[in-house]
């Protein structure tokens, strides 16, 4: 998420659940990183849920408070490194430049979270990727997992990886940071 793109330079700011990834990703980013910060509490985030719920927002008919956890952020110091990313988020959504090219590292930051792994019936996992904001664009999206070496699919917003293909690419991403070790779990 790239904000601050009428400043001079942009920061960088990621919201989730996993404080654990979020403390991470802090050491990894030194000095540019303004910390973590709790950004709503369990109640907080069921409380939101519930407004949601009945102002009739998608995606928010499942109100069970015992679901809801704290919601953790992490931002960046304003830096010209991340002006590179303004492409990424010229129209107010995120969308891949066209030049993209799968790296480990990026793929594996991708699938911490926009990725899981879906569980079938004859206990093969397979990992996929959430991608709403790209999914006119699917035919781009399965080149990037190809050039990459790698034979995927695309349904329902997410790029489809099969099994055999998955347990390739979780050796190819390398090890799970703190707190996504699960997904890697097959």
């Amino acid at each position: 998420d790239s904000h601050g793109l009428g400043d001079t330079n942009p920061h960088f700011r990621i919201r989730m659940t996993n404080e654990e990834f979020l403390e991470y990703l802090d050491r990894r980013l030194g000095v540019l990183s303004k910390g973590v910060y709790l950004a709503r509490t369990a109640q907080e985030q069921f409380e939101t849920a519930c407004q949601n719920r009945s102002e009739g927002r998608s995606g928010f008919s499942v109100v069970n408070k015992s679901e809801y956890n704290a919601l953790y952020g992490l931002r960046t110091c304003s830096h010209p490194e991340l002006n590179s990313l303004r492409q990424w988020y010229q129209n107010g959504e995120k969308r891949f430049p066209k030049d993209l090219r799968l790296s480990p590292e990026l793929c594996r930051m991708w699938y911490v979270c926009d990725g899981w792994l879906a569980c079938e019936e004859n206990a093969n996992s397979r990992a996929m990727f959430k991608v709403s904001n790209e999914a006119s664009r699917s035919e781009y999206l399965q080149e990037l997992f190809e050039h990459a070496g790698f034979d995927v699919g695309f349904s329902r917003e997410a790029i489809q990886v099969p099994h055999t293909e998955t347990i390739k690419l979780l050796q190819w991403l390398g090890d799970p940071p703190p707190g996504f070790e699960h997904k890697w779990d097959i």
